[in-house]
C-alpha cells in the first residue's frame, strides 16, 4: 500500500502558486488563527515551489489572479 504524503502551508502566495499550478487541495485546517491548506503530493509542490524560487516556473498571469 502506498500512503500520499500531504503538503501543508498557511502562506497566501504559496496556497496561489500552487492552484495556479493545478495541484489538489484535499482540505483545509483551522489551528488557532490560522487557516493551513493541504495539497495532495508533497513532493509534486515542493518542486513547484522550488521552481519558483529558482525562477523556472511558468505560469500564466491570468492563472495567478484567478487562484
Amino acid at each position: 500500500m502506498q500512503y500520499i504524503q500531504f503538503y501543508r502551508t498557511k502562506d497566501q502566495y504559496e496556497i496561489y502558486t500552487l492552484i495556479a499550478a493545478n495541484h489538489t487541495i484535499d482540505g483545509y485546517e483551522l489551528q488557532g488563527a490560522s487557516v493551513y491548506f493541504i495539497f495532495e503530493e508533497k513532493e509534486a509542490c515542493e518542486q513547484t515551489l522550488r521552481s519558483l524560487v529558482s525562477k523556472k516556473l511558468k505560469l500564466y498571469a491570468h492563472d495567478m489572479i484567478q487562484a
